[in-house]
């Protein structure tokens, strides 16, 4: 899992720095000592509102809280924004979300306004009659842009081989 958390940072990396607004765009001037922890949990009540609109059928996160240059990354590849939107007005039609739960979070700054926030995250949903796989490991670019931090890039995998994961010392 840090492997392939490790190569998508190093892929992205790039793209966060062509993406990441000015430091005037920034929300923490550069001179100020910037308090990660808040930065943090912004990041993370985004990423749960995410899931909280799959769950509610709202449209309207997913549009003001990913740029139009976004992208989404899963088991089933890349999704531009519309795609991801149009994703969304199919999934309220066949998905009953019952639940989720995020967890073990990590933020890492990428450059000044910028962030790879990493999760798991559980979810109980049925799409089509079919149960989604409960456990997921996921990650998200944010960029401070328009006054509110936006998820450029988004990626949900789901851990097939739960009870064989490896630990971590």
């Amino acid at each position: 899992m840090k492997k392939f958390l490790l190569t998508c940072a190093a892929v992205l990396l790039p793209l966060a720095f062509l993406l990441a607004p000015t430091n005037a765009q920034a929300p923490h001037k550069s001179d100020a000592p910037i308090d990660t922890r808040n930065i943090q949990q912004e990041l993370v009540r985004t990423e749960t509102g995410f899931f909280e609109a799959w769950k509610t059928n709202d449209q309207a996160y997913f549009r003001e809280h990913m740029p139009e240059n976004g992208i989404f990354w899963g088991e089933n590849g890349t999704l531009s924004r519309d795609q991801q939107l149009g994703e969304q007005q199919t999934s309220a039609k066949t998905c009953a979300v019952e639940g989720y739960g995020l967890s073990d979070f990590g933020a890492l700054p990428l450059v000044t306004g910028a962030y790879l926030l990493t999760y798991k995250a559980e979810q109980y949903a049925t799409c089509n009659g079919e149960k989604m796989p409960v456990h997921i490991n996921g990650s998200s670019i944010y960029i401070f842009k328009t006054g509110r931090w936006q998820a450029i890039y988004r990626a949900q995998v789901p851990l097939k081989n739960q009870g064989s994961l490896p630990t971590s010392n």
